[in-house]
């Protein structure tokens, strides 16, 4: 691992680069749309990077209330978005099963899934989250 630039660091001159001095020269219409996208990716992944370290415990912990499990966070990434990813499977199960359809259950769910969209939305697109704050959505 180097100490500096980080990972995020060079993502984000990327992004600016592209931003600022690339698409202002770009005429043709296609290439432009590209390198924007390209740009939005490079921030999408910045603010992942720099977010998902304290998401992911969050999640976790949210789903481990809801499933009433009572389990220790893995020690790798991989190995934490591989269990999330099963406890998000759970989750629909006991949704589709009727056990959160009312109640403390269904409260617990709901805070749930919109602390998740709410996280999801910081990393692909927090202009719109902030714009949904602003005018005061849930």
């Amino acid at each position: 691992m180097q100490d500096r630039p980080t990972a995020s660091e060079l993502l984000e001159a990327v992004q600016a680069h592209l931003a600022e001095n690339v698409v202002p020269a770009l005429a043709e219409p296609q290439l432009r749309f590209r390198t924007l996208v390209a740009a939005n990716v490079l921030g999408i992944v910045t603010r992942e990077l720099a977010l998902t370290g304290v998401q992911i415990p969050d999640e976790w912990q949210r789903l481990a209330v809801l499933l009433q499990r009572d389990v220790s966070l893995p020690a790798t990434h991989a190995e934490q978005v591989d269990r999330i990813r099963e406890m998000r499977a759970q989750l629909c199960q006991a949704i589709a099963s009727g056990a959160y359809d009312e109640g403390e259950g269904w409260e617990q769910l709901l805070q749930h899934c919109l602390r998740t969209a709410e996280e999801k939305l910081a990393i692909s697109n927090p202009g719109f989250l902030a714009r949904c704050q602003a005018e005061g959505a849930p």
